[in-house]
């Protein structure tokens, strides 16, 4: 879980209370908000240089062990067994000061959780430094699998071919075979890229057809996709928006999307994608010598580490066109960025006489998608090839279209003069476009003349009856549909619109979209997933601060029943107690078990001399010690 959508959560009280803890704890001025904060580099490397060594502790079996930053109560418990106390106090500060955020289930199972953005940063503080794994290679390595031209490509052609056809989609909400057979061959990512991939649910996907599976659940989970009851449509907006946003951006937002559903859940793989992530762009690297750098700086990985993470991610991120991979005769395996998919858009295209477009890699993309309408695409490798026909130009002059737009167009994203010859070309097909005319209205029809009769002697009717087809019907665009519905209101009129007629109106809407809540094919399970962020401050030391002030503040004498829930808590939080019997003196030590025997309850505590076991009715006055580190 992200730090923007976890702190969401926390009232504005408590987002004071933790930005005053920050304050306090690192002398820092309090000019920026929590998730500012949280999300400042330059704070969390402050948070890691002050740690404390049980706050360190902490955080390691946050980074190390916790899946995805997640512990479970019982799980923290199991992890933290021989130092529960001590480790307490640590996760308690960390609380405090928002690293860790409590969650609770509905039942009251409690849960805590280290944000992503946390996590990662101090990941990074606790990493290696990662050039010993570079290396300069005088050619490009080879590989069996080949690299994809690139999501945001692939993306594109899916969005034209969902745009430009009608997906049915089956009950359990998959694309039908026949169709899936129609889309395959659009992609770049093969199924071979994908077939390592193991994770719930998709190790039980068939593997026949994946790569499809994933692209879709990327072009749903960003919006550019939404489903429309057995229909699988654009949300065209989105989708024109994702096209103008900066490759940089386009990109990040991508790798996070990618990264939390199809990176393995576990404690060590984010060590490698975070070491990944400091790799400058086109700099090829060792995966063996990263991997060998991460073990021996005490991250805990698995023997067979290198060909898991090449074949369920590493081929991943190949097939989406992020990375090169390479192997020399050794069977060494070195891999690199791609620059390509970050560079800024700064390129045009080229368009020859006879109509034919080259569009290099750098091309803005919205560029593209505006001349699809009327242009024939496809791709060859990093380039898109275009073709000016006339069977799509026609219909897109026909469809309101103008001639002037075309050529515009086409000129504005073009490096040299459009040859004339081609916008001759263009006005002959506009010319017999325009012969016949198709255009989608509304028919408006009433009960009888009468009606039109007095609409003409209102003047605000006026504007909707410029297509009179009969003394009782008239036409207008679907532009003019609302509007008119209001005005017949006004006037003590109630319209009836046919539901085949209101549901053609609504395909021209813009789609609500809401991107948090979007949701893909595959419904991969997140380890948090039934917890709620839960509002709460911790105390400095909640459960030191539950007890009695009497018990750690005061030697003295106590009601047997006391006595016992004393020893009991104390021996439940691993406190040691004071203690003294009558006439003797004071003994200091750590209470193992409290017991009924023969009898008589019996308190056994651990001492500089063993354990010894006492009565509790010899015991005169006992007190908690509490350590002043707990404090």
């Amino acid at each position: 879980m992200r730090v923007k959508d976890s702190l969401e959560y926390l009232s504005e009280s408590t987002r004071q209370a933790i930005l005053h803890e920050q304050t306090k704890r690192y002398q820092i001025a309090e000019e920026q908000d929590v998730t500012a904060r949280l999300l400042d580099p330059v704070f969390i490397g402050q948070v890691w240089e002050q740690a404390d060594e049980l706050e360190r502790a902490v955080i390691r079996l946050f980074v190390t062990k916790a899946t995805r930053g997640f512990f479970s109560k019982r799980t923290w418990e199991r992890e933290t067994a021989k130092e529960h106390r001590h480790l307490s106090v640590g996760l308690t500060k960390l609380r405090r000061l928002g690293l860790i955020l409590t969650v609770r289930k509905m039942w009251s199972e409690i849960g805590y959780l280290m944000p992503q953005e946390v996590r990662e940063q101090l990941t990074n503080q606790m990493l290696p430094e990662g050039s010993q794994a570079f290396v300069s290679l005088s050619k490009t390595l080879p590989y069996y699998i080949s690299t994809g031209r690139g999501i945001q490509l692939d993306l594109f052609g899916l969005l034209l071919f969902i745009r430009d056809n009608q997906i049915p989609i089956t009950q359990k909400g998959s694309i039908h075979r026949r169709m899936s057979q129609k889309m395959l061959p659009l992609l770049s990512l093969t199924d071979e890229h994908v077939k390592g991939i193991v994770i719930p649910p998709l190790d039980q996907e068939q593997r026949e057809g994946l790569s499809l599976t994933v692209v879709l659940d990327i072009a749903l989970r960003l919006g550019l996709v939404q489903r429309d009851g057995r229909e699988l449509v654009l949300d065209v907006d989105r989708t024109k928006q994702w096209l103008h946003q900066p490759p940089p951006i386009r990109w990040e937002e991508m790798y996070q999307l990618v990264m939390e559903q199809f990176l393995p859940h576990g404690d060590w793989w984010e060590f490698f994608v975070q070491l990944m992530r400091r790799v400058p762009l086109e700099q090829w690297c060792s995966i063996h010598e990263q991997l060998r750098m991460l073990k021996e700086a005490g991250f805990p990985l698995p023997d067979n580490a290198e060909a898991l993470i090449v074949e369920q991610w590493m081929h991943v991120l190949l097939g989406l066109g992020w990375i090169q991979l390479g192997m020399d005769e050794e069977r060494g395996i070195f891999w690199r960025w791609s620059s390509l998919p970050r560079l800024s858009s700064e390129e045009g295209w080229f368009v020859d006489p006879t109509g034919a477009i080259t569009i290099p890699p750098l091309v803005p993309l919205l560029d593209v998608w505006e001349i699809s309408r009327f242009c024939q695409l496809q791709f060859d490798g990093q380039l898109i090839r275009g073709e000016l026909q006339a069977r799509l130009l026609q219909p897109y002059l026909a469809q309101g279209g103008a001639e002037e737009q075309i050529i515009e167009k086409l000129r504005a994203s073009c490096v040299h003069p459009l040859p004339e010859s081609l916008i001759e070309v263009v006005s002959q097909w506009a010319r017999t476009a325009r012969q016949i005319q198709m255009e989608p209205y509304f028919l408006v029809r009433t009960a009888h003349a009468g009606f039109l009769e007095e609409w003409r002697e209102i003047p605000d009717f006026h504007p909707f009856l410029t297509q009179v087809i009969s003394p009782n019907a008239f036409l207008i665009p679907f532009s003019q549909e609302k509007e008119l519905i209001r005005l017949l209101r006004h006037f003590g009129y109630e319209p009836q619109a046919l539901s085949h007629v209101a549901s053609a109106s609504k395909e021209l809407q813009p789609r609500e979209n809401s991107q948090a809540g979007n949701k893909g094919l595959l419904l991969i399970e997140r380890p948090w997933d039934g917890y709620a962020i839960e509002n709460t401050f911790p105390e400095q030391n909640e459960q030191i601060a539950a007890l009695p002030k009497m018990w750690t503040k005061h030697f003295q004498s106590y009601h047997p029943q006391s006595m016992r829930d004393l020893f009991k808590r104390a021996t439940e939080l691993k406190l040691e107690v004071e203690i003294q019997q009558s006439g003797k003196e004071k003994l200091r030590g750590l209470p193992t078990e409290v017991r009924l025997e023969m009898g008589y309850w019996m308190v056994t505590i651990a001492g500089q001399s063993g354990k010894q076991c006492y009565r509790l009715d010899n015991i005169e006055r006992v007190r908690i010690v509490v350590p002043e580190y707990l404090y």
